[in-house]
């Protein structure tokens, strides 16, 4: 009988202490504060869908502050770190998710993301795969983003089938179109690339990134104009190559990597246009693309008179040094 009595006083205690943990979870926040957080979180989701991604993650430390264990502006802040291109800190907001969302699609879409800014393709692919093996339905994004990390990875023929497979997916995916004239452009399908960027530039709805890509369309058509040199031309003689600027971001995520350019170096001595074909991102191809403008040259000659030429520049960033290379003269193309 005592004994009885002992189980059940006991069952009582495990009862109220129980109940008593569950009210203590609810109450860690008071009622002000989630509201605080939540419309810091409402505020950030706005910025965050006009693409103002650093005023959306500051709201979002804010709501964090405010409650610390809040899983929807987790998820949001790892998204707008991603966007405003910190990996590092991304990288650090995704470890710090609930582990019971860590197997799910978006968090290895994500993770995918994060690899591929800090150009470790071989884990993109790999995370990528396993949100594509856990996605409920089909989703362009993972395959314009597999793709990215297929051309990175310099396989241009893989990185359009991804980005065909995107559009099928959906017609109006536009990344996709960039993806499919970044690869042709790789490809020296200098016809495929205008058509595609063309269609991609009707999407375009930010003024400068309008002006850049009407930059670039103007570039990828004076190559596609260029005619092959023949055996009476002379390439231009490189005297200076400009090393560019390691960037912070880039350093402070251990980027390595190549860049790769089409530059024309023009009749005048001044290089008149530089398109990236390769990059990595982070500042690495605006840093590149500013050197590549300071190379200091002789032009070319062809039958004896000065012409503009198109020529590949690299420039291969490393923890130790920016080293870049002579720019490859064979196949190279008169302007």
């Amino acid at each position: 009988m005592i004994r009885e009595m002992l189980l059940k006083t006991l069952l009582l205690w495990g009862l109220l202490a129980a109940s008593f943990s569950a009210v203590a979870a609810q109450d860690v926040y008071s009622e002000g504060e989630i509201k605080q957080a939540r419309r810091h979180y409402e505020r950030a989701g706005k910025l965050y869908r006009k693409g103002r991604c650093g005023q959306a993650i500051e709201e979002l430390d804010e709501a964090l502050i405010f409650r610390e264990i809040y899983p929807e502006a987790e998820w949001l802040l790892a998204r707008a770190l991603v966007k405003a291109e910190r990996p590092r800190e991304a990288f650090g907001m995704l470890r710090s998710i609930n582990v019971s969302h860590q197997e799910s699609a978006e968090f290895w879409k994500l993770s995918g993301q994060v690899f591929l800014l800090m150009n470790k393709t071989a884990e993109a692919e790999k995370a990528l795969l396993r949100a594509l093996g856990r996605a409920s339905r089909p989703d362009p994004e993972l395959r314009y983003y597999l793709g990215l990390v297929r051309l990175r990875q310099g396989e241009s023929e893989d990185a359009i089938y991804e980005a065909e497979q995107a559009l099928r997916i959906n017609p109006r995916f536009a990344p996709a179109r960039r993806l499919l004239s970044d690869a042709a452009l790789v490809q020296r399908d200098y016809r495929r690339a205008e058509r595609e960027l063309s269609l991609y530039l009707q999407n375009a709805s930010v003024r400068t990134e309008a002006q850049d890509l009407r930059r670039r369309l103007s570039a990828i058509r004076a190559l596609a104009q260029a005619r092959g040199s023949d055996s009476s031309f002379a390439a231009p003689r490189i005297r200076y190559i400009p090393k560019p600027n390691y960037t912070d971001e880039a350093r402070r995520s251990q980027v390595e990597g190549t860049v790769r350019l089409e530059v024309l170096f023009g009749s005048d001595g001044q290089v008149a246009q530089v398109i990236v074909t390769q990059g990595l991102g982070l500042g690495l191809d605006d840093e590149a693309t500013r050197a590549a403008r300071r190379i200091e040259f002789t032009p070319g000659r062809l039958d004896d008179r000065p012409v503009s030429v198109w020529a590949g520049v690299v420039y291969r960033f490393s923890a130790l040094e920016v080293e870049p290379l002579i720019p490859t003269m064979p196949g190279n193309k008169t302007y």
